[in-house]
């Protein structure tokens, strides 16, 4: 059985240790069935959710080594300082020089982007 985390052992301590954690993982080493009060504890330690695997993931601003692009990817799990994917899109679409095509930015994000390109366009974001 896992270990419920202690006032010497922390979120933080944990996280560095890992990288990366799921809710679940959380929740067990927290001692909690509540979603919320997970969240209660990583937003004071600001923590940053995957655009890949649905948000499945969860680490720490601090842990996170971005790329030029602002990404940065543990485990083949993806992040952005930006936040969604959507998000992303839009930066990286807003301050680009020349624009991008669909499969520049899916090779840039390592993701399919086209589902949310066409939202944003739809939603006359871009």
């Amino acid at each position: 059985m896992k270990k419920i985390l202690t006032k010497s052992e922390t979120i933080v301590t944990y996280l560095k240790n890992k990288k990366l954690v799921t809710m679940e993982e959380l929740k067990l080493r927290l001692g909690t069935k509540c979603r919320m009060t997970v969240f209660r504890r990583l937003s004071k330690l600001g923590y940053i959710s995957s655009y890949s695997h649905s948000g499945r993931y969860y680490s720490l601003k601090r842990i996170a080594r971005y790329n030029k692009y602002g990404i940065w990817s543990y485990d083949s799990v993806l992040f952005s300082k930006y936040g969604t994917l959507k998000k992303t899109l839009e930066f990286l679409i807003d301050n680009s020089y020349k624009g991008y095509i669909a499969s520049e930015l899916n090779t840039i994000l390592k993701v399919k982007v086209e589902d949310s390109l066409l939202e944003l366009v739809k939603n006359k974001i871009i």
